[in-house]
């Protein structure tokens, strides 16, 4: 007769579920070693509850009580133990293939199940033999499987706790379900073989089916072969960056909330979804690029890095895409993609480069009304020696124009009137050559200070032109320029001219102030280098003031000025980011507070 009590509605329970959870696992595409170790373990445990039911309804209908059930049931049983061992161990070491000779365990089970079937030859198995669990009186070799099987098992529930104490420090909610649904069976056990209660024989497959639902949870909830622990989980949740994580099969397996918040607006990301699949439209586009990065990096093993830009109505964002294979035992199992969103550095940066533009501008335009100022004093001299020359002439044009039908007048006067008339035109030419020279320095100074012209200057060149448009400060200052030249005047140096100007001209109106009013020589002195022949040193010296510790320091670092309120502080930043940039030199400078400062710049020559 049957007993429609809680154990035996639990025995269904535990064939269903074994059963149903075993077509899900079959179905499963792309199956790596732990899926087939637990399609054998459902097996085994589908073969084991079922063994049990059917002996409850065999006795029960068929009044049948032979040991032929028993036998399958007990030899079931005996491979469940090896089969939680190779689980744990395949779930702490994914990455390693097992080979045939690593499943030698098996052979424990296979001997059992034959001690198991000839046991009514040894009675080494069974003693005596009861459907009470309570009443079985066990042979030595039960006794001894017993603890080889809870050895293993203990072995594989310390791969499974190891695991995950390696992997977050405390268990993830996933495996604590799989350490739970182990703990089951091995409780059921422990109750019978101690004898603690007297339970029905089948008390041991009910458990494992708590296992059964355990493990379930843990895939089909918490997606078991992709655990992610809970202290990690809530870490990566709240950094700044986006990422995933994506199989061998460039299938997205994983990814935080940051991720999600970046990108709603254009995907919605799900697990097991192809990464080609992500993005749709125009941004598939980005999709194919990052896998074809992701299979350079996997090939390589290295990390790649790159800028993408995402543009898609109104999704405009800039990021630094970092693709990380992880590899284990030489192989890789998974690839993790960072995406760091760079959109306001972008911003950032493109304001202070116009930021930067704008005051480059400010200062080049103050410095260049500075020299419109001494120019027009320097233009003051030749324009009123023309003036003077014309006067000259128009006096000599009106002597020679009397002097026409004049007998008194002999051919020696007319050449007399003629040499001076080219006297003056000599001197208005030189007066006019002047002004050219001084004209053609200015307008060099008025182009954009952001012009990258390349170009080639003499050293005389230079110099000319420094001195044209430095001669007006010199003298308001009462300071005086001696240029000491150790090469060739017309030795060729590389660059644009106006800004090497602009550099060697702002030394030495820094050299004039550090005068502070007083007279003195600054001195520009122009060789080459002892350490490289192809390397040009000038010096722009003087014996003022010098500077601080404190100035010296921040020099060319920051924007500094020891001019107070009429400085900015750029003249010297500009100067050395010129030098730096657009010639490819060095700058640098000796002071002594009291006692002056020498500026020293190293250039290649052409």
């Amino acid at each position: 007769m049957i007993v429609y009590d809680l154990p035996f509605i639990l025995l269904h329970v535990a064939v269903l579920s074994t059963l149903v959870f075993l077509i899900y696992i079959v179905t499963i595409r792309n199956k790596k070693t732990l899926h087939y170790l637990f399609i054998g373990v459902v097996i085994v445990a589908f073969v084991w509850t079922g063994i049990a039911l059917l002996q409850v309804y065999s006795k029960a209908l068929l009044n049948y009580s032979g040991m032929l059930l028993t036998n399958i049931y007990f030899s079931a049983a005996g491979f469940v133990s090896f089969f939680l061992f190779y689980i744990g161990f395949v779930f702490k070491n994914s990455h390693k293939t097992l080979k045939p000779r690593h499943y030698a365990l098996f052979i424990f089970p296979v001997c059992n199940a034959a001690m198991i079937w000839t046991d009514n030859v040894h009675h080494l198995y069974f003693t005596r033999f009861s459907e009470i669990s309570s009443e079985i009186i066990r042979g030595p070799y039960f006794n001894a499987e017993l603890v080889v099987s809870y050895a293993v098992v203990l072995m594989g529930l310390y791969f499974l706790v190891s695991f995950t104490i390696k992997n977050s420090g405390f268990f993830s909610r996933q495996s604590i379900l799989i350490i739970v649904g182990t703990l089951g069976p091995v409780f059921a056990d422990v109750v019978i073989v101690a004898r603690l209660f007297k339970v029905p024989i089948y008390f041991e497959p009910i458990s494992f089916s708590f296992g059964i639902i355990c493990f379930s949870i843990a895939i089909f909830r918490f997606d078991f072969l992709n655990i992610v622990p809970v202290a990690l989980q809530t870490i990566v949740d709240h950094i700044s960056d986006s990422y995933l994580v994506l199989n061998e099969r460039m299938e997205i397996t994983d990814y935080n909330r940051t991720f999600v918040e970046n990108f709603s607006a254009v995907t919605a990301i799900r697990r097991k979804e192809p990464f080609g699949a992500l993005f749709k439209g125009k941004l598939s586009e980005k999709s194919a690029e990052i896998i074809c990065k992701i299979d350079n990096s996997i090939k390589n093993q290295k990390l790649e890095s790159y800028e993408v830009h995402f543009e898609e109505q109104k999704f405009n964002k800039f990021f630094i895409v970092e693709i990380t294979p992880v590899a284990s035992g030489g192989t890789v199992i998974c690839t993790i993609v960072l995406f760091k969103d760079i959109t306001e550095q972008k911003r950032d940066a493109e304001l202070i480069a116009r930021t930067q533009v704008a005051l480059i501008e400010s200062e080049h335009l103050a410095s260049l009304g500075q020299l419109v100022g001494g120019i027009a004093h320097n233009l003051k001299t030749p324009i009123m020696s023309i003036a003077g020359g014309l006067e000259g002439l128009t006096d000599l044009i009106d002597e020679y124009d009397e002097s026409v039908g004049d007998p008194g007048i002999t051919a020696e006067d007319h050449h007399e009137i003629a040499g001076d008339m080219r006297v003056w035109i000599r001197k208005m030419k030189e007066y006019a050559s002047y002004m050219s020279d001084i004209i053609s320095a200015v307008k060099g100074q008025a182009v954009q200070l952001t012009s990258t012209t390349t170009d080639s200057f003499t050293l005389r060149e230079l110099i000319k032109r420094v001195e044209i448009l430095m001669n007006h400060e010199l003298k308001r200052y009462c300071c005086r320029l001696d240029v000491s030249c150790a090469l060739d005047p017309d030795f060729l140096m590389k660059g644009e001219i106006n800004s090497f100007i602009q550099v060697v001209n702002n030394l030495i109106i820094n050299a004039i102030e550090a005068y502070e009013g007083k007279e003195g020589v600054i001195e520009l002195n122009i060789s080459r280098t002892s350490q490289d022949s192809q390397m040009v040193l000038f010096e722009v010296r003087d014996s003022g003031s010098g500077m601080t510790d404190e100035v010296q320091e921040k020099l060319f670092k920051e924007m500094i000025t020891t001019k107070a309120k009429n400085g900015t502080g750029l003249g010297l930043y500009m100067s050395y980011s010129t030098i730096t940039g657009r010639f490819g030199g060095k700058m640098w400078f000796r002071s002594v507070h009291g006692m002056g400062t020498s500026f020293y710049i190293m250039i290649p020559a052409a």
